[in-house]
């Protein structure tokens, strides 16, 4: 009998977890750990091999409903469907987005990326870097909600124009309109621009819903604690997502000025019931091309309710193999956990059993933010990356959680001075006014000290002067 109530309570802390948050975000994996992660491995092993015996007996049909996919299992093997606007039904926080976001061996960078929410609003993001002219960035930043006029469907508003044309090939992207322009000699002036380009690849997809390690997910899981309610959030947050590289070749004519672009791009799609940015604490994403043909994407996300630190992302080797990264050494809280993001920093990241090194300079930043009051601020890097000591180039994503609402008066350009430090959760005030306390009595026992320490030499020179009082009388009483 006590046999079996040793186990019940074991599986209880095995399963519920302990959960110990470095700052009151980032739990910390303890030895109830290692059975989590077996057990969410097993299962999601176990899901995708009968997805795959359910895929090979139905053919190329459907391996896993939209509901049901996930955690080693595909939504749909329909490119065609994987790659038309989705429809965002009734959920008031869906979503259908897509990102195309690279740059060259040259300096010249694009991020242009739209996403459909409810009542025709288009969340967008367009900016181009172009060396010894300037950054241009959409007359509409740093804010990012475009209404779709009547008429515009899709990934259409505000001047941008994304259109699938083969399925998981080719896609066309457009703009026509004004934009901003900072010049690199100073100032800035308003240009009217037209860009009209073209993107394509011959490279396979990464599925996140399919082909992320699955070591990575349960390791991510296996930090959280477990109740019913856990695993109902993780189901509601789940969104479809998946990335693939190609070549994006473009004419942008900036007042009727004409330059070229073809950037080694990242694009992906994002379809899902909910995405709420007030959950998301922070992320830091990197996508990067080297000489070689190296590409790759990575990075680690920070949504306390669902994942509190998930590794996640995927490469192309110089001969095209795609593998899925195993581990990503990057710590967020080590990084500019405070609001300011860095513009030099290292990490390092595993895929196909090989460890890469990583060292990302930024050279330019532009900040948009998302969300009906702002709850999001997302900062677009223009970047030159060394991979294992090879020159590289890309763009990186950083996103912190917003708390000071809309501000007119917000320039996309506008650094964050080391000074600035965002509000946080309730846990890091908590922490920081402990810390405070903590500091105060250390301090005050350190004055203690002090206070003694200055009492005893005192004591001690006094005695010393006493003491060589007497010894110089006594001299002086045998010289005479």
């Amino acid at each position: 009998m006590l046999f079996y109530i040793v186990l019940a309570v074991l599986a209880y802390f095995v399963f519920k977890g302990m959960k110990v948050e470095y700052i009151g975000v980032y739990p910390q994996p303890n030895l109830m750990s290692y059975f989590k992660t077996f057990f969410i491995y097993s299962l999601i092993q176990l899901r995708k091999w009968k997805a795959a015996k359910d895929a090979k007996n139905a053919g190329n049909a459907v391996a896993g409903s939209t509901k049901e996919a996930g955690y080693g299992v595909k939504s749909t093997q329909d490119v065609a469907k994987l790659e038309a606007a989705q429809d965002l039904e009734s959920e008031p926080l869906a979503i259908d987005a897509v990102l195309f976001t690279g740059g060259s061996q040259d300096g010249r960078y694009m991020v242009i990326s739209a996403a459909r929410r409810q009542n025709n609003v288009l969340q967008c993001i367009f900016t181009i870097h172009i060396p010894g002219l300037g950054t241009l960035t959409h007359p509409n930043h740093p804010d990012t909600t475009l209404i779709q006029a009547p008429g515009e469907t899709g990934w259409c508003a505000g001047g941008i124009e994304l259109k699938p044309v083969v399925p998981m090939k080719k896609w066309s992207i457009k703009y026509k309109g004004d934009m901003i322009l900072e010049m690199e000699s100073g100032g800035s002036k308003l240009c009217q621009v037209a860009l009209t380009g073209e993107y394509n690849s011959d490279l396979e997809y990464f599925d996140f819903d399919s082909d992320m390690e699955p070591l990575v997910v349960a390791r991510a899981m296996a930090r959280e604690v477990w109740d019913r309610q856990y695993f109902q959030r993780i189901r509601g947050a789940h969104q479809n997502h998946y990335e693939q590289f190609g070549i994006l070749k473009a004419n942008v004519l900036i007042d009727q000025e004409e330059y070229k672009l073809d950037l080694s791009v990242m694009r992906d799609h994002t379809h899902g019931s909910s995405r709420d940015w007030r959950l998301m604490h922070r992320y830091g994403l990197h996508n990067f091309t080297t000489r070689s043909g190296l590409k790759g994407f990575l990075g680690v996300i920070s949504q306390p309710e669902t994942f509190s630190h998930l590794e996640l992302g995927y490469i192309y080797t110089p001969d095209k193999v795609k593998q899925p990264v195993q581990e990503v050494d990057l710590d967020l809280w080590k990084l500019g956990e405070g609001g300011l993001d860095p513009s030099d920093c290292g990490f390092r990241f595993k895929a196909g059993g090989k460890w890469y090194q990583v060292q990302v300079e930024v050279l330019k930043k532009v900040e948009v933010m998302f969300g009906e009051n702002w709850e999001a601020r997302v900062i677009e890097r223009f970047c030159r990356y060394k991979i294992n000591d090879e020159a590289g180039w890309g763009v990186s994503e950083w996103e912190y959680r917003h708390r000071e609402g809309k501000n007119k008066n917000t320039s996309c350009y506008t650094e964050v001075s080391s000074e600035q430090v965002l509000t946080r959760e309730a846990s890091f005030e908590q922490i920081d006014d402990t810390m405070n306390e903590t500091l105060v009595v250390v301090e005050d026992i350190q004055d203690s000290d002090k206070e003694s320490v200055s009492s005893k030499e005192r004591s001690k020179a006094s005695n010393s002067s006493s003491s060589g009082s007497s010894s110089s009388d006594s001299s002086s009483e045998e010289d005479k």
